[in-house]
């Protein structure tokens, strides 16, 4: 443990005594026009709130602010970044950003992202080109330019919002240069795929259209035995600009299919973990059972600029997620024997998102002031559909199965099926928003956030009857102060007020729900970028979340407790030459205050390390050829496994490393590359979460993380 902190304070020292100045990327790698030259294809990911360099960022609506203004912590996770490093999902790309977790409801490609230690929701804080959608479905990053991350509390920027940080993917547009990237890869295990990546574009008289597609297929045997992964992906996206007005259209479908994976492991407090258990074996899951995703997305934003300070963006989003779950879900008994059953899962079957968004910018002057102001709407509507229940089917395989030999079982007689679905749930929000970016001089600025939050959920019965209904309205603002000594360093405090749904609970057929609740975060934070070659970042915060629970004195449903959760983030980059060093790393005080329960009260949150850090470094060999070897150390502390605090989860490490060697040829950049990730095969849980985030002393579930991986492709682009 102290060699991790050493490590780390080491590079730290190093990277702010440094002194020579290099060329580095110009953070265009995640440009809406980048033209994939072979400098984009060797870009890394940068953390955003680090650079100096003439590079903005998108803060909620505000468009083009200049990073070291940004007063929260920022992450972003460049398209070439993931493809360098064959990434594939959202949970192989979670471990390089250090306050990221993923809470592996139903796996790892269903899980809820989260940052800070706070559990993350299903529609509230995952957007694609700044619209809302589903985060419980898979995502391929075949089809990503990159990926924003703000930390924490953000839902002041854009509405109602758990502390689970605000995650933004963004679309790839057409590139201003003809591309055909070709990438095919193989699996150490045995899985194929192939990846197409198509731009044209043609000018106009009066500007320029043009359209690019994503195509992917991968198919093949997982890295357990018995286990298969299907993944197939077609998207197209079309941009056509005449004059001042821009339009942006997307489509795409992405069917995952994965079988024979190990399933969730649930538990009581009473139960221990059992450790050294190998994801590889067969009978944690069934070659028959998994998860059959299909997520079909279409979206279309139109840009209008008026002149060169005020512009408009509209934007709507339409999507449908069907989940098919056949889960193997594996009760441990005790440390050495578990109970599987596999079942469709009859909730939560299909999830329908309709999403908008209108924003106004425009900047003003007043006197020596200057003024960058935002006024919008955005929203959704969110329908959740059950799966009949005559639709549903479990199967038992085993009362008393080893832990360490599990069985594998026949397929049952009778297998869930696609079934019909009926509307279960109609979730609704709409937010306005009004904010201003307020530069006072060179040196002072503030940044200030209000919305105006309205809710409109409904439950229904599976005849359609409604059983349920919540209207409510509440406010979300956010304050910044932001000191600039210089232009390259950035001190600043940001004071966070946002709402959530207010909580509900059913007693004797009559459901109660509260007024929404309010969660709040401090923060201050130092930016500092030195000689264009070293950036850092540092950010203290402390953040608040209510929960409700029935006293059991006055059986009354009441908000009584809170998880407060307190935090130090450091992030470093150095670009030296041929060699790029990342670090991160965040220290967490995770707690439960006034739980139902003495033995549960200032206790620390089940699953939230209180230390995780990663450090990434590539180098450039020093040779003719065009040669790159990177490697990534990640570490995550032990963890609480239950509300009580008595049983605890080893922390772990894992090592990556990899190899790129690019040559040209014939105008053409070909690209062979081989990652190893976890080369030690360490075996460790990767997600554990409470069936209750109000530290009730509950159930537990718990996912194993992966092991051992190798991948090798071979792209061409031109």
């Amino acid at each position: 443990m102290k060699t991790i902190y050493l490590s780390v304070s080491v590079l730290f020292s190093f990277c702010l005594s440094a002194q020579n100045t290099v060329g580095i990327d110009d953070g265009k790698s995640n440009h809406v026009e980048a033209s994939k030259d072979l400098d984009e294809v060797e870009v890394f990911y940068r953390i955003k709130n680090n650079s100096l360099k003439d590079t903005t960022a998108n803060l909620g609506y505000w468009k083009g602010l200049q990073l070291l203004d940004v007063p929260f912590s920022m992450t972003t996770i460049s398209g070439d970044a993931m493809k360098n490093l064959q990434v594939t999902s959202l949970n192989e790309m979670s471990k390089h950003v250090p306050s990221m977790q993923i809470e592996a409801r139903g796996g790892f490609e269903l899980g809820r992202p989260q940052t800070r230690g706070f559990q993350g929701s299903v529609v509230e804080t995952s957007r694609l080109d700044g619209l809302n959608i589903v985060s419980t479905t898979s995502y391929p990053m075949e089809q990503i330019q990159n990926l924003e991350i703000i930390n924490g509390l953000a839902g002041s920027l854009y509405g109602p919002a758990a502390p689970s940080g605000s995650f933004n993917y963004s679309s790839k547009r057409v590139s201003t240069k003809s591309l055909t990237d070709v990438s095919m890869y193989y699996q150490q295990t045995g899985i194929t795929g192939v990846h197409g990546d198509i731009s044209r574009y043609f000018r106009s008289t009066n500007g320029y259209f043009g359209f690019r597609s994503n195509i992917l297929y991968a198919d093949g045997e997982g890295f357990a035995v018995n286990s298969n992964l299907n993944r197939w992906f077609v998207s197209s996206a079309f941009d056509a600009k005449i004059g001042n007005l821009k339009i942006e259209t997307n489509f795409g479908r992405y069917n995952y299919k994965q079988e024979g994976y190990p399933g969730g492991f649930s538990y009581s407090s009473k139960v221990s973990l059992p450790k050294n258990l190998d994801p590889v074996k067969a009978g944690y899951g069934q070659e028959w059972a998994g998860a059959d995703l299909r997520t079909i997305t279409a979206s279309a934003r139109m840009i209008y600029t008026f002149n060169g300070n005020w512009s408009i963006t509209a934007g709507i989003l339409n999507q449908l997620v069907d989940r098919l779950m056949v889960n193997p879900s594996n009760s441990l008994i005790d440390e050495n024997l578990f109970r599987q059953t596999v079942s469709l899962t009859a909730t939560a079957g299909r999830f329908k998102v309709l999403s908008n968004m209108v924003s106004i910018n425009g900047k003003v002057k007043t006197g020596t002031i200057d003024h960058n102001l935002i006024f919008g709407t955005n929203g959704f509507s969110w329908g959740v559909y059950g799966t009949s229940a005559n639709s549903s089917v479990s199967s038992v395989i085993g009362d008393s199965i080893n832990i360490y030999s599990p069985v594998i079982a026949t397929q049952p007689a009778t297998m869930p099926n696609k079934g019909s679905h009926y509307q279960s749930g109609d979730n609704s929000q709409q937010t306005i928003n009004i904010g201003d970016n307020i530069r006072f001089s060179e040196h002072w600025l503030v940044l200030l956030s209000a919305s105006y939050s309205m809710f409109n959920n409904k439950s229904y019965s599976q005849k359609g009857e409604v059983t349920n209904t919540y209207k409510d309205g509440a406010v979300n603002y956010s304050a910044s102060l932001l000191y600039k000594p210089s232009r390259s360093m950035t001190v600043y405090a940001t004071y966070s007020d946002v709402t959530q749904t207010g909580p509900s609970n059913t007693l004797d057929n009559v459901t109660t729900v509260l007024d929404p609740i309010r969660c709040t975060q401090y923060e201050i934070g130092y930016k500092a970028s030195i000689a264009n070659m070293v950036d850092f970042s540092m950010a203290a915060f402390r953040i608040n979340r209510p929960f409700a629970f029935l006293d059991p004195e006055d059986k009354v449903f009441k908000l009584q407790g809170d998880q407060v959760n307190t935090g130090l983030e450091l992030n470093g980059d150095l670009n030296v030459k041929s060699l790029h060093v990342m670090a991160g790393i965040t220290f967490l005080d995770p707690k439960l205050k006034s739980t139902k329960s003495e033995e549960t009260s200032n206790k620390q949150v089940v699953g939230v390390p209180k230390v995780q850090s990663n450090v990434f470094a590539e180098y450039r060999l020093p040779l003719e050829s065009d040669i790159s070897i990177n490697g990534n150390f990640h570490y995550t502390g032990k963890k609480a496994s239950n509300d009580t605090n008595t049983a605890w989860i080893d922390g772990y490490a894992t090592f990556d490393l990899g190899a790129r060697y690019t040559v040209s040829y014939n105008d053409k950049k070909i690209i062979l590359n081989v990652q190893a990730s976890n080369i030690l095969n360490e075996k460790y849980w990767g997600s554990i979460f409470p069936s209750s985030i109000n530290g009730d002393a509950g159930s537990y579930s718990a996912f194993m993380g992966n092991p051992r991986e190798i991948k090798a492709s071979v792209r061409v682009v031109f």
